[in-house]
């Protein structure tokens, strides 16, 4: 099994010069540190990004969080895809989160 190229660094870099951190890492997902947003790494093409945003935020604040991004992420040769929402919750009795996307 290959696991393919993740640019975690460029895009830890990307996401610092736009102003916000990276809270997490995990297998092909990036949490930003404020979580209005996350990025999937695409295993079809290494330098683009799908970003999904969170279901609490509505559509001009997340058209205001990708038009922030668009420019570091073109500085790196990346592009940012639109992929949909996501959601977090709790698991009953545990520490565990589940994430829920709806792909747009």
């Amino acid at each position: 099994m290959t696991i393919p190229f993740r640019p975690l660094s460029e895009v830890k870099m990307m996401l610092e010069e736009a102003g916000t951190d990276v809270s997490y890492a995990y297998d092909d997902l990036v949490f930003v540190e404020h979580t209005a947003f996350l990025l999937q790494f695409d295993d079809e093409n290494s330098a683009n990004l799908k970003i999904y945003f969170n279901t609490d935020i509505d559509d001009s604040q997340a058209a205001s969080e990708q038009r922030k991004l668009l420019p570091y992420a073109t500085k790196r040769e990346m592009t940012l895809t639109p992929a949909g929402k996501f959601t977090l919750k709790q698991k009953e009795d545990s520490e565990e989160i589940d994430i829920l996307f709806f792909p747009s």
